[in-house]
Order: structure tokens, then C-alpha cells, then sequence
């Protein structure tokens, strides 16, 4: 290779390694990306909603290049009233990636070197929280929060893993779930509700859906579970997350309601694709593959 690129500039940077810096250094394309990515065909109001203080018109803009770029596409849903969905490109899958990977390279040397493992346990019910932090804390670092504004401000703690309500006083669990996934921290959500799970709970980014009560050992294992999957590689994340939607939708909802469901097999049809991804990925050993449910012969 010719230690001179003719496509770069005066300094010996390709051109296309610049564009791609300002592509990441834009204050809300990465976020959008990863929302995106957490989402399962965003509209502009559920993109608007999550990101919370971003503009209409910086969204506007911000979504516009990224079209531009081939990092999304938009499609046409429903006509009246209008439903426009997001969804990443394949181009936009790589970029996701990128962006994962750099979150990982800034958790790994630019993060304090701690290795505590932290949990918040945001629960309204003070009873509840205590116990489940009494459960928790002999293994793991434990806060706190009552209402989901406290726990906005926990999050910035190095939560790694997060046992959320999903009915709090003010800010809802769902509405801090969104804040989370929309702003891109790493963290494992285990939603926990006495609700049984609607269709709706399709578009939630939670990793684990936990009914009430929950007994000792079996938050345990939950927490436990979600602190493993840190290990895992983006698309192993997501299979476990997709896997946990539709065996919660499965278990609480009429076979006939789920045949009609337009989510539900869109829900399918991901994590058919992501178990797929799965199955691809050559550094997954073998005891792994089976754990996820698929087949590393085929």
C-alpha cells in the first residue's frame, strides 16, 4: 500500500476518515443511531420523546443526513394519519457497531478504574426497595431511588445494572427506560411491574420483563444473568433482549390477540434475523450458542 493517499488532505488524513469523525462528533447523530437501534421502527415522535432537549428542526436535520449518509431508512407505514418509521440501513448496523465500539473503548480506558458492580433499585414502594436491596447489596453495590427523576440522576453513578419500577410517581419506568436507551448508557435493564405485559411493552428497551412479587433467589438470578451479558458482543445482547419480549408477550397474552398482531411479527421476524446474526458470529463458543437456542452446526 502507497504510504501517500491521494484522497487526503494537506495534513496525510484520508478524507473519508474525516467525514466519518464529524459523522460521530454530531452532537445527536450517535444518540439517534442507538435509539434506533433500541427501537423497532421509530416514528419521529417516538424519536422526538426520547431524546429528550433535541429540537424538532435539529431532528429534523439530524435525520435528514443520516438518510443522505444511507445510515437510515424511512418508510411509509400508515397514510392517515401519516406514521413514518426509522430503521437502520445495513450501512447503519456498521455504524451502530462503530459506535458501540467506541462506547466500549471509553468505558475500557477513559472510565475511572473501578470494578465495583453497581445496581439501582428504583422502586417508589420504600418496603420493596429496601428488601430487594438487602437481597442484593452482600454481592453488589446498591442505590436507590424512589421516583424517576432520582433515578435520572443515579444513572449517572456507573449503574451497570438497573431493577426499574414501571410505575413511579412522576417520570414512569417506561419514560426512564426511553431516557436510558435514547442517551446510551451501557446498562442492563430489568423491568419490573404487577402489569400484566400488553402489546405496547413491543417497544420497550428493557432486556428482562420481571412480574411482581419476585422472590429473593430469583431477582438474584436475574441480576446475575444481566451482569453476565455485559460479556456478550452487541447482536448477543439483542437476541436476549428480543428473546425475553416474546416469551413475556407469549406467556401473558391469547394466541389468537398475538396471530393479529402486527408487533408481534414484526417481533419475530428480528429475532429470527438476530438469532441468525447469532448463529454467524464465529467468537461465540459453542456452550454459548446453546444457552441462546441456536444451532452452531447449522
Amino acid at each position: 500500500m502507497n504510504s501517500f493517499d491521494s484522497s487526503a488532505d494537506s495534513s496525510g488524513v484520508p478524507d473519508y476518515l474525516v467525514e466519518s469523525a464529524a459523522l460521530l462528533s454530531k452532537k445527536w447523530h450517535p444518540a439517534i443511531v442507538r435509539c434506533v437501534a433500541a427501537g423497532d421502527g421509530l416514528g419521529f415522535s417516538d424519536l422526538e420523546n426520547r431524546l429528550n432537549g433535541i429540537s424538532a428542526k435539529v431532528l429534523t436535520d439530524a435525520l435528514e443526513e443520516l438518510r443522505d449518509h444511507q445510515i437510515l431508512d424511512r418508510t411509509e407505514v400508515r397514510q392517515e394519519p401519516l406514521r413514518v418509521d426509522y430503521t437502520l440501513t445495513e450501512r447503519g448496523q456498521d455504524f451502530a457497531a462503530v459506535i458501540d465500539s467506541l462506547a466500549d473503548w471509553g468505558e475500557q480506558y477513559l472510565a475511572p478504574d473501578d470494578e465495583e458492580q453497581v445496581v439501582l433499585v428504583a422502586e417508589d414502594d420504600r418496603r420493596i426497595a429496601e428488601m430487594h436491596t438487602v437481597w442484593l447489596e452482600d454481592e453488589y453495590t446498591v442505590h436507590t431511588a424512589h421516583d424517576g427523576e432520582e433515578a435520572l440522576r443515579e444513572l449517572d453513578t456507573g449503574v451497570d445494572v438497573v431493577v426499574l419500577d414501571r410505575r413511579m410517581p412522576g417520570l414512569s419506568g417506561d419514560e426512564v427506560l426511553d431516557w436510558i436507551r435514547s442517551q446510551g448508557y451501557d446498562c442492563r435493564v430489568a423491568l419490573v411491574t404487577s402489569e400484566e405485559p400488553d402489546l405496547d411493552a413491543v417497544a420497550l428497551g428493557f432486556d428482562e420483563y420481571v412480574a411482581k412479587p419476585i422472590l429473593k433467589d430469583d431477582l438474584r438470578a436475574v441480576v446475575s444473568d444481566l451482569f453476565d451479558r455485559a460479556e456478550y458482543d452487541r447482536e448477543v445482547r439483542q437476541f436476549l433482549a428480543l428473546q425475553a419480549k416474546l416469551a413475556v408477550l407469549e406467556a401473558e397474552n391469547p394466541e389468537p390477540e398475538l396471530a393479529a398482531s402486527e408487533e408481534y411479527s414484526r417481533l419475530e421476524a428480528r429475532l429470527e434475523d438476530a438469532r441468525e446474526q447469532v448463529d454467524e458470529d464465529d467468537d461465540i463458543e459453542a456452550p454459548t450458542l446453546d444457552r441462546l437456542g441456536v444451532d452452531p452446526s447449522r
